[in-house]
């Protein structure tokens, strides 16, 4: 039952890490994020807030030493942790009535950076679990 709960947290963070690069395509340009993208980007922001830090706590279990796994696998968990918590983290940084205008402009590049490495530390942990299932499994 473990394994698909884990399969179903790496499907649903694979997902909202897609809809939130598409949606952040804009930005990239220069252009900022209105309308129905900006809500998309919040809703999926939102699941990313509460879905994080249970894709850490559930996956966690597999850096212990009775696991078997590859660096790969723990440098793309390690990444993935640390990149969602800085998007996080930046963002909540500019809901408060601390910094000014130029900071929070940096604070979005900030944002946008962290946001966007995600993505390669998703394919990491991914070549990473794969890695370390076939290592896992004699093969004939």
């Amino acid at each position: 039952m473990a394994i698909w709960i884990d399969r179903f947290l790496i499907a649903c963070l694979i997902l909202v890490v897609a809809v939130l690069t598409v949606t952040s395509v804009p930005a990239l340009g220069g252009q900022t994020l209105g309308g129905s993208m900006l809500l998309t980007h919040m809703m999926a922001s939102g699941m990313l807030v509460f879905g994080l830090p249970l894709f850490a706590f559930v996956m966690v279990r597999y850096l212990s030493p009775r696991h078997s796994t590859s660096w790969l696998y723990v440098l793309g968990y390690l990444l993935i942790v640390v990149a969602g918590l800085g998007t996080i983290a930046s963002v909540f940084y500019c809901m408060l009535p601390i910094p000014s205008t130029d900071q929070m402009h940096e604070l979005m590049q900030v944002h946008k950076w962290a946001g966007l490495a995600m993505t390669p530390a998703i394919v990491l942990f991914l070549i990473g679990m794969r890695l370390t299932r076939s290592a896992s499994r004699p093969h004939s």
